[in-house]
């Protein structure tokens, strides 16, 4: 069973107030429990969230922050690296229970009108620790941003987006570094009909090299080409 509780406030027809709590459950998969990498004795993850708000909009305008607090209790994660030596192969790693981890930070997000377009950003930026050893969890960025640009161009949608991530760490132990990385995306999107549009698609256009996991890869420069139909 879980809960949770949320209430907004309007202080002003511009400046809204917010606050919620929560609780949380998740059970560990099968792949997690019986897979190569599998731990059949993991136990269910449980948490509590609380956050608080505020938030201004005025026209097409408008910014706000928000304040989070996830304490959690038996995360499920992975193990690698040295930590990785109660595993049943070690060399591979393992799905594991972290007993007490926090998740705690602040949120910007914002958004102006531009002769060319929208504007808008966010900003996250969070402590994720191992409450019992200190760390910080694995895999996890403390800081994350998104700037993104949607405007018209004649029959024309156009977006551009940056995502930009801090290092994380690829262990428990925080030994092994995985370093930041900056990604463009692009889009075009246009109406041939009222119901048929074709959509044109670049993600990482830069062709930046970055990994979110040790030794796995991720997708280079990708580019598509398709028809969207909306009746």
């Amino acid at each position: 069973t879980t809960t949770s509780v949320a209430y907004a406030y309007a202080l002003s027809p511009q400046w809204r107030a917010s606050a919620s709590a929560a609780s949380s459950f998740r059970a560990p998969t099968l792949y997690q429990r019986f897979s190569k990498y599998g731990v059949s004795t993991l136990t269910p993850e449980s948490g509590r969230n609380m956050e608080v708000g505020l938030h201004y909009t005025e026209g097409a305008n408008g910014f706000g922050v928000v304040v989070y607090r996830n304490m959690l209790t038996n995360l499920l994660s992975f193990l690698s690296g040295a930590t990785a030596a109660g595993c049943p192969v070690p060399a591979t790693g393992c799905y594991s229970n972290t007993a007490q981890a926090q998740y705690q930070g602040v949120s910007f997000t914002a958004q102006r009108a531009l002769a060319l377009g929208r504007l808008r950003a966010s900003l996250d930026l969070q402590d994720p620790r191992d409450s019992v050893t200190g760390k910080l969890l694995a895999r996890r960025a403390t800081h994350h941003a998104v700037v993104g640009l949607d405007s018209r161009l004649d029959s024309w949608f156009l977006t551009a987006e940056m995502q930009l991530s801090s290092l994380r760490y690829d262990d428990a132990a925080n030994a092994n570094v995985l370093p930041g990385y900056v990604l463009l995306s692009l889009s075009a999107q246009r109406a041939v009909s009222r119901e048929w549009s074709v959509l044109l698609k670049m993600d990482n256009a830069t062709n930046t090299k970055y990994q979110l996991a040790d030794t796995y890869a991720t997708a280079g420069r990708t580019a598509s080409v398709g028809p969207t139909w909306a009746p």
